[in-house]
């Protein structure tokens, strides 16, 4: 069983690494990652969903439970780090506030499908289904909180913002052709070329975009957003998909999505809306790292535990 976890986390170790070595020695300019950055998520990570959720056998899904567990763990999170927040151990200011909540509710949904493609491909469909209904609610969330304090908070400005997501997009994209029984042939064959390059590029970007000198930055905050997103919430989620009665299959689905380091595009949002963009980054690129320790633990204990199966 261990060695199972190493070969699906090593190569995204090794990814992770190659990224951040080009980016450091060679003369790759910032340019070229912008570009690729920017591909992987407007269309690589896009046409692979797209393709993943048309093609996915018919899944018998257990909505009550898997939603339930998701999104109480999500509403528990959340619930915390407004507290927290509140009682001022996050500081004065809320751009700070805000980069640490996307730090612990957002998930890298590259390196979630990464794993379960080396752990379980036959479940790649499943992550991608749960993911589709995880990443709409995460980013109203993630917007909700980022514009609340903007002296021109709309709902439109929320509803605008989540138009423009790709990976929304993709899944309503995919869930449609679904409900139209698109056949299997051109184009998501076209797509499903286009997105085997998503996983890897994906990740090589992430490793190229780890910026060391932003830790620096609110370290304190950024080892809250590691513990509580890497420990906390996984813990917190298998403790309630155990209490709804989640399938293990189901289990290690959710699992996929919460024990994973938090979306690199969070910068991106972090920019966009006024967020601390240099937490952030210090954020992302702490948690990528240590999570190749935490991500082999926590898929450990759960399976020594008999909640999960990965074989």
């Amino acid at each position: 069983m261990v060695s199972l976890i190493a070969d699906a986390v090593l190569p995204i170790a090794w990814i992770l690494a190659l990224g951040f070595a080009i980016n450091r020695f060679s003369n790759v300019g910032e340019s070229f990652w912008r570009g690729l950055e920017w591909v992987s998520y407007w269309v690589l990570m896009p046409s692979l969903l797209i393709e993943v959720i048309i093609r996915a056998p018919d899944i018998s899904v257990p909505w009550g439970p898997l939603i339930g567990s998701v999104y109480s763990t999500l509403g528990i999170i959340t619930v915390f780090a407004i507290l927290v927040w509140r009682i001022g151990l996050f500081g004065p200011s809320y751009a700070s506030f805000t980069s640490v909540y996307q730090g612990i509710i957002r998930f890298n949904t590259f390196i979630s499908l990464a794993l379960a493609a080396g752990l379980r491909p036959d479940l790649l469909p499943h992550v991608a289904i749960a993911a589709a209904i995880i990443i709409v609610i995460i980013n109203i969330a993630c917007v909700s909180v980022m514009t609340a304090k903007h002296p021109r908070f709309e709902l439109a400005q929320v509803g605008r913002e989540l138009s423009k997501n790709p990976l929304i997009l993709a899944c309503a994209i995919g869930g449609m052709g679904r409900l139209l029984e698109i056949a299997d042939g051109f184009p998501i064959s076209g797509l499903a070329l286009i997105g085997k390059a998503a996983l890897p590029m994906g990740v090589l970007c992430l490793g190229a975009g780890l910026q060391w000198q932003a830790v620096r930055a609110g370290l304190g905050l950024t080892l809250f957003s590691v513990v509580t997103q890497l420990l906390v919430k996984p813990l917190l989620f298998l403790g309630l998909a155990f209490w709804m009665g989640l399938t293990n299959d189901w289990v290690l689905v959710g699992l996929l999505l919460t024990c994973v380091s938090t979306a690199a595009s969070s910068y991106i949002l972090a920019r966009q809306l006024g967020g601390d963009a240099q937490l952030m980054a210090g954020i992302v690129a702490v948690q990528t790292v240590l999570s190749i320790v935490s991500v082999p633990m926590v898929l450990w204990f759960a399976d020594s535990m008999n909640w999960i199966r990965l074989t």
